[in-house]
């Protein structure tokens, strides 16, 4: 019962005759930064039917807190709240905190993670259309219809699973799908929203006034009696100088501002960073008195996504960003994935800046990762990059608390298995279980059908570094990244 999303649209799922759908017939075409085509999300790791077995894994590992999302197509398939909402998908989303609860694991759920009902960013619709998160009033100032239906939809939520759910999360790196939403490999990835040099500014500003509100309405209807917390998780790599030069240090701190800053300055300042606003100028959108009045003060804690780092050298070119600064990665192990380069210490010196920065916020580390290439569990098994990375980070992380006061009060490794990863579809493998996928036909899928993942008999094999984590999660202390179980 569930909608069409942007990214079942992306991906090139047969989205014929579901709601939202723009795709009137087989096979739906597929964009061209989808880089594993034909994959798709309509069964990825099929938690939807493995769940109970999934938490039983879990609780084998000795795993404390588990942080998934609340897809809102599947909730309110058209998006808005007044066409009716979708009781079976509830019902899930109720049996799989259930059962975490049941087992003495905590969740912690994010709102959106990227997955935009289709039906709200539709320009073609002659009847009613929609912009998703690009929409402006006549003035050219951000204000989109669907800020609200957000809202409406986390108010389903709040009041749905309130009384179990007491971390929240209303996005999921903003940056990403927006900056790289608007042409950069992210979904939605359409034409007339593939321009960098406005329209992220503009759905980035909408996405922090739904933030805003939704953070309104949980404090003002729900969280005096369900005792819960609220804020929001934004990303940023750490960007270090590349040398002592002046110049250097301000490209790189163009880096993280223009990154992070951009989406947390708004919630403890009331503003962009000034040197955003001197850069992008008028493409940057203003905030009212009322907005800037909504969103300061927006969040109850520092959600952070952090993978990797780089090095910056000013350059009289924008430049990526448009920081004015060119990256470079030199030096720095690198995983799959073409863009994660690890370094434990850069994550320390980012939480030192939004530390200093935001006046010693609490910080939940809500994602950080490796990806290692494996195509068999026997092949997956001896990690140790992987657990290397942990090891490196949790430690740098753990240096933070003690000796520079950091009130960090979690760690999320992304990600517990094997998934479905956007744009790179199954070829990469993020997870400490590995997940074999029971790869074979999905005719909803737009081509190399006969090799997709399919329901009902996946199989998951821890890998070492769950291992390792399991004991961390167990006596709550580091270990030797040679350890072995």
């Amino acid at each position: 019962g569930r909608g069409a999303s942007i990214w079942d649209t992306f991906t090139g799922a047969n989205t014929v005759g579901m709601v939202g759908s723009v795709c009137d017939e087989t096979p739906c075409p597929i964009n061209e930064a989808q880089f594993d085509k034909g994959a798709t999300g309509n069964v990825a790791c099929d938690q939807y039917h493995q769940y109970k077995e999934d938490v039983k894994l879990m609780v084998s590992l000795g795993l404390k807190n588990y942080r998934f999302s609340i897809a809102w197509p599947r909730v309110v398939p058209t998006g808005s709240v007044a066409d009716g909402v979708n009781e079976l998908a509830l019902q899930y989303y109720d049996n799989l905190i259930n059962e975490l609860l049941a087992n003495g694991i905590t969740p912690y759920v994010t709102l959106y993670h990227w997955d935009l009902p289709q039906a709200l960013l539709n320009s073609g619709n002659a009847t009613n259309p929609t912009y998703g998160w690009y929409e402006t009033d006549e003035n050219g100032h951000p204000n989109a219809k669907v800020v609200d239906h957000f809202v409406d939809f986390a108010k389903i939520c709040f009041g749905r699973y309130g009384d179990r759910v007491k971390t929240w999360l209303t996005f999921n790196e903003a940056w990403t799908f927006l900056y790289l939403g608007s042409g950069s490999g992210k979904a939605p990835g359409i034409a007339e929203y593939n321009n960098v040099s406005t329209y992220p500014y503009i759905g980035g500003h909408n996405v922090l006034i739904a933030h805003a509100k939704a953070v309104k309405l949980y404090r003002d209807e729900f969280q005096a009696s369900q005792g819960g917390s609220i804020g929001i998780t934004n990303n940023c790599d750490w960007r270090e100088p590349a040398s002592e030069a002046d110049v250097d240090v301000g490209a790189a701190a163009r880096g993280v501002e223009f990154w992070l800053g951009w989406f947390a300055d708004p919630l403890y300042f009331g503003d962009y960073p000034e040197s955003m606003k001197r850069v992008v100028g008028d493409r940057l959108p203003t905030f009212t008195a009322e907005e800037s009045a909504l969103v300061k003060g927006s969040a109850d804690f520092f959600g952070l996504n952090h993978y990797g780092t780089g090095w910056v050298t000013n350059s009289e070119d924008p430049e990526w960003m448009e920081i004015h600064g060119v990256v470079s990665e030199e030096g720095f192990p690198q995983a799959e994935s073409i863009w994660l380069f690890g370094a434990g210490w850069g994550l320390r010196k980012l939480l030192n800046w939004v530390n200093l920065r935001y006046g010693n916020p609490d910080i939940f580390v809500t994602e950080g990762g490796w990806s290692l290439p494996a195509d068999s569990a026997a092949e997956a098994q001896h990690d140790l990059d992987r657990t290397g990375y942990y090891a490196n980070y949790t430690s740098e992380i753990l240096n933070s608390i003690v000796e520079d006061g950091v009130n960090v009060k979690g760690y999320f490794a992304w990600s517990l298995m094997d998934n479905f990863e956007w744009e790179r579809g199954y070829v990469e493998r993020f997870g400490v279980i590995f997940n074999d996928f029971a790869f074979g036909t999905d005719e909803n899928t737009a081509t190399n059908q006969t090799h997709q993942p399919t329901a009902g008999s996946q199989v998951r094999t821890p890998k070492d570094s769950a291992c390792w984590l399991s004991q961390l999660w167990q006596t709550n202390s580091l270990l030797d990244p040679d350890f072995q179980c």
